[in-house]
């Protein structure tokens, strides 16, 4: 009888897989959730941060009693501005031929790689967004607790009371969304329902979408930042973030470039002769900012 042990280095320790699999990664955009303003592309506006202004014209100020035949005085725009600064991330790889021409069907090259990034570079854009939520002046939550359904409409009752009208989006931590649903649960009143993300609305609202409450459209993204101890996540209306791109411009001689769509990132290759390796180099240029304090609540819950 000959058993497999007994050919030895006539079989393989292990049949590699034809396809090279990516580790699991939270891949939702925040940016195409709805709830953020896009400021723009600084390139060739000759700086590298894009001012939004501001005016409390219109509905901010409303008219006032006058007396008949009697003189108004002028009233006063007061202006306010936003600054929404572009900074660069960037990502690299280096593969030699050798790793390169031994690889086995959909395996690690640069071209897979350079493919890769784009994803890498929607988690960088993700990162920026949500480091702003800090910044913003009203808070609801307690740190150190767990986030309950009376966070949830203490932040809604925030924006509410500084006039924001229209749609409300929250944007949280995994582990404050599990805390919400474990809130709910304990709830006794029926009026409280929380509707979980169907197939269609997925589709409509993309990738990271877990339901409405509240009439509130509800985003999770482990991207959410963490401060001692806490997950700082935010609900907001239309605009309350503000973001911004920079996309270079291609340059003669600069070699291969890649520009997946939908992203503004640029991937270049460069190659290292005497080394005998590609060099694969993903540059981003991206900035956010708070744009209305009053169109912001963020959400400090135990993580």
């Amino acid at each position: 009888m000959t058993t497999y042990s007994d050919l030895g280095n006539l079989r393989l320790a292990a049949m590699i897989e034809n396809e090279v699999r990516a580790v699991l990664a939270d891949m939702a955009s925040i940016r195409n959730t709805g709830a953020l303003l896009f400021a723009g592309d600084v390139a060739g506006i000759g700086s590298k941060s894009m001012r939004l202004r501001f005016a409390d014209w219109g509905a901010a100020t409303p008219f006032s009693t006058a007396t008949d035949g009697a003189d108004v005085s002028a009233s006063t725009l007061t202006p306010s501005t936003v600054d929404v600064t572009v900074g660069r991330s960037a990502l690299r790889y280096d593969i030699t031929d050798l790793a390169s021409m031994t690889g086995l069907g959909l395996d690690i090259d640069p071209f897979n790689i350079a493919q890769k990034m784009a994803m890498s570079a929607e988690a960088r854009i993700n990162q920026i967004i949500a480091a702003t939520f800090a910044s913003a002046s009203n808070a609801v939550g307690t740190s150190g607790v767990d986030m309950s359904v009376d966070d949830f409409y203490d932040a809604m009752f925030q924006l509410e009371s500084e006039s924001n009208n229209g749609e409300f989006y929250c944007i949280l931590h995994p582990q404050q969304l599990s805390d919400l649903r474990d809130s709910l649960r304990s709830e006794s009143n029926n009026a409280l329902a929380f509707s979980p993300a169907t197939e269609d609305m997925l589709s409509i609202k993309g990738q990271g979408f877990a339901g409405r409450f509240g009439g509130v459209d509800i985003f999770k993204s482990s991207y959410v930042t963490e401060a001692a101890g806490d997950k700082i996540g935010a609900m907001m209306s239309r605009g309350g973030v503000a973001y911004a791109v920079g996309t270079p411009r291609p340059l003669a001689g600069a070699g291969v470039e890649i520009r997946p769509a939908g992203t503004p990132v640029v991937i270049a290759f460069q190659r290292d002769e005497s080394k005998g390796l590609t060099e694969v180099c993903g540059h981003l240029y991206c900035g956010a900012a708070i744009a209305e304090d009053s169109r912001i609540v963020k959400i400090v819950t135990d993580a």
